[in-house]
């Protein structure tokens, strides 16, 4: 199908989803001829409780809750159809259709807001399971990405939603994509056009709008940029950053999705797990244990925030050290990461004249030093026999492994200076 095919069907599946979502029509085919109109006019336009038109206009505007069921339907339907491949919308919109027929028979009359509200959490619990399987389907494509990267290509430009766009930048930009799929558009011209409809197209909080503005143009910028753009919208979505961008890219691609948001945000996009999980080692444990107390004193305010940072970096320096122990001595890249270099020299700093033993017990951190060695040992040894990492590349790569889990958590102990 010729991309711009793709883009007029894509347009009339989301004009589809305004038209149906807001009750303005009652069949796909009106809906979608709504595609001619101004794209995005009617995917804005909220329910009219300042002018109900109908009855059950009257009965959702009626109530605070409805109000706010009516606009998750909407949203969580627009997701919906932005991971699904735009040639399996129908099938989506069809069922839209047969919901706001039951809604227009439930909803008519004011006293059954009750009625009308459970059948709404319904809905939106359909569409979230439909849009679940939709990305399940997403992410599986771009798993696929490193066995055939030709047909990752053209699979994803079956699709017209932010997630699918952001893995054809990340292909095209990683000089994965053998050629422009477009002959007759530039690879720039591409990158920049496929950005501007993900700006475009998601609804960004200010924290994600400060952070897609600091990467700049991406048509012209290293592939950490692609990276971080391809992070911060999966960020948006239930799917994972798979290993193999880690694995391709190494520090470039850690540092992508690692700490940054500084928010709860933080948290996503989830991980890949790795095939072996080093501090998943019986020594470690002895050390994390040491590690971990189930109060901090001092962080009651702060410290969910805190934790959740820390956590973040917990883990991917963890994914780090399991999938690619060797970047762990390669330098920061980034201005974050190599502050976050410098702040990680404070904290081992800190931990070996450790003198705070109301946050810490003394206990606890004699039984973390005298453990830490034959961690290390462990360590060590994995790298040589797992990945074949030379005796004094393994040792140096443990005692960063080392260092990187001992500042992760003891950060979360120390007070925010």
């Amino acid at each position: 199908m010729a991309r711009s095919t793709v883009r007029v069907l894509g347009w009339a599946a989301l004009m589809a989803v305004a038209v149906l979502a807001a009750g303005g029509g009652s069949s796909i085919a009106s809906a979608q001829s709504a595609a001619h109109a101004t794209p995005g006019t009617a995917l804005t336009a909220p329910l009219n409780c300042a002018k109900p038109a109908t009855p059950v206009d009257r009965t959702l505007c009626a109530s605070a809750d409805l109000k706010v069921s009516v606009e998750d339907v909407a949203t969580t339907l627009r997701e919906t159809l932005a991971n699904t491949p735009v040639s399996e919308r129908d099938a989506v919109l069809r069922g839209q259709q047969s919901f706001l027929a039951e809604r227009d028979r439930t909803c008519a009359e004011r006293a059954s807001t009750d009625a009308c509200l459970r059948l709404y959490n319904k809905r939106v619990g359909d569409i979230q399971a439909l849009n679940s399987a939709a990305q399940k389907k997403l992410a599986a494509i771009a798993a696929a990405i490193p066995k055939d990267p030709k047909a990752a290509v053209a699979a994803l430009q079956r699709y017209d939603g932010p997630a699918a766009k952001a893995w054809l930048v990340y292909l095209l930009q990683s000089g994965m994509m053998a050629a422009p799929p477009d002959k007759d558009m530039p690879r720039e011209a591409m990158v920049r056009t496929l950005t501007s409809a993900i700006l475009r197209d998601l609804t960004l909080d200010p924290d994600m709008k400060e952070e897609m503005a600091k990467l700049g143009d991406v048509a012209t910028a290293p592939v950490g940029a692609a990276l971080l753009l391809l992070r911060h919208v999966l960020s948006t979505t239930e799917m994972d950053a798979p290993c193999f961008l880690f694995t391709k890219h190494g520090v470039t691609a850690f540092e992508a999705f690692g700490a940054f948001w500084n928010s709860s945000r933080d948290a996503s996009p989830a991980l890949c797990n790795a095939s072996v999980s080093v501090f998943d080692l019986p020594e470690w444990k002895k050390v994390i244990a040491r590690m971990s107390p189930n109060t901090l004193p001092g962080q009651e305010d702060s410290g969910g925030l805190l934790r959740q940072n820390g956590g973040r970096q917990t883990e991917i320096d963890a994914l780090q050290a399991s999938l690619m122990p060797a970047t762990l001595l390669d330098p920061p890249q980034s201005e974050d990461a190599k502050l976050a270099a410098e702040q990680r020299k404070a904290v081992l700093a800190s931990f070996r004249a450790w003198r705070d033993f109301n946050v810490w017990s003394e206990a606890d951190y004699k039984a973390t030093v005298a453990a830490l060695p034959a961690a290390i040992s462990a360590t060590a040894k994995l790298y040589r026999d797992t990945f074949n990492l030379p005796p004094s590349l393994a040792d140096q790569a443990a005692r960063a492994a080392a260092d990187r889990l001992i500042a992760s958590h003891l950060s979360a102990l120390m007070q925010d200076d």
